[in-house]
């Protein structure tokens, strides 16, 4: 009985959100899932040294999120091509990138004054279970279950961190040398990448954006059509900036979190699915899996009650499910649990409707 108390709760909070916006025929699913690149935690020992400090981190995403293992997307990557939907593709994760982090060595040498990137390509090659994740990337690409979209060029709110570096905060200091951006303290730890204590940062945002972008197409040989900000959190100024640069589609949570120049206080602005604005479209994200946020959560079920709900209301199934989900790295029951769950999840889907189709997020043009 509670499973189905569960169950009706996750559907009628996702009718409502399904209520607006255009239709589509078909029924599509598209799992996004954000931070690919990214570093998180480096590595066991930064994590127990990080316990060992006093820090809080047993709530923190940083106690699972780490860059994927070798071993990692080799696993993700079984799982996606067990499962193929109606037009014989298989599932397919639209993998948003980040396409850079910190250079902790050369910021270092320069005293914390200045700022420098390295693509992630080379923080890969720094950690020796990842060393040739790069061309496992591409081969999932080639094989159509793991699709590269932009998430950014870091996952970082650089002028912030910046600044708590060089007024010689400890917390920060301590993560530093650990190379990781975690803060030990309840500010989500820089990851608010777009968000901004003055407008003119927006022209800042732009030029990041603008060399992500770049790092993008080297790396992958094609642009990326579709775009989602970290933590939801950008500013409408933006949005003509990205559909110059060829961006069709931004991916979002139903609503938008636009600056006001103070942390975590927010405008919320809502969008609805298929929604026009400064030559863009919104995506909203209508489904939830996420196993490792709480653990103790039926995420399969209350999933497929979300995706019962969208096709109701002709929309597509967009599964929001982070990178984290399936990180076995530095804990290996998180990634297990991800996996077993995605695992069962897919298997519903293709059973319960077998007329359904995996699709990128990009591909998305092609129905409406």
């Amino acid at each position: 009985m509670p499973s189905k108390i569960s169950y009706l709760k996750s559907f009628a909070a996702a009718a409502d959100i399904n209520r607006k916006g255009n239709t589509v025929k078909e029924k599509l699913i598209i799992i996004e899932s954000d931070d690919w690149g990214a570093i998180r935690t480096p590595s066991k020992e930064a994590l127990n040294y990080f316990e060992q400090k006093g820090f809080d981190i047993a709530n923190s995403i940083y106690k699972n999120d780490a860059l994927a293992s070798r071993d990692d997307l080799e696993k993700l990557f079984e799982v996606l091509q067990s499962y193929k939907g109606s037009d014989g593709k298989p599932a397919v994760i639209t993998a948003n990138a980040i396409m850079a982090n910190p250079d902790f060595d050369k910021i270092k040498a320069h005293d914390f004054k200045e700022y420098f990137f390295e693509p992630f390509t080379e923080t890969l090659k720094r950690y020796p279970k990842h060393q040739n994740n790069f061309q496992l990337w591409k081969q999932g690409s080639e094989n159509g279950i793991f699709h590269p979209q932009f998430h950014g060029r870091e996952h970082l709110n650089i002028k912030r961190w910046m600044k708590a570096l060089q007024s010689k905060d400890e917390a920060i200091l301590t993560s530093f040398e650990q190379q990781t951006t975690y803060s030990g303290k309840g500010d989500y730890s820089f990851m608010e990448a777009y968000d901004w204590d003055s407008p003119e940062d927006v022209n800042e945002h732009k030029t990041i954006i603008q060399d992500g972008l770049k790092i993008f197409e080297e790396h992958f040989g094609f642009k990326p059509k579709s775009f989602i900000a970290p933590c939801y959190n950008w500013d409408t100024q933006l949005e003509s900036f990205l559909a110059d640069q060829g961006i069709e589609w931004i991916q979002s949570l139903r609503s938008q979190l636009q600056p006001t120049g103070v942390f975590n206080e927010y405008q919320a602005i809502r969008h609805s699915f298929g929604q026009k604005q400064n030559g863009l479209r919104y995506n909203i994200r209508n489904c939830f899996f996420e196993p490792s946020m709480l653990p103790q959560k039926d995420w399969v079920n209350g999933c497929l009650a979300q995706i019962q709900a969208a096709f109701l209301f002709s929309k597509p199934a967009v599964i929001c499910s982070h990178r984290i989900n399936f990180v076995g790295f530095i804990n290996p029951k998180n990634g297990e649990r991800g996996l077993n769950d995605l695992d069962l999840l897919l298997k519903t889907i293709v059973k319960k409707w077998p007329d359904a189709k995996f699709i990128t997020t990009d591909e998305l043009s092609k129905y409406i």
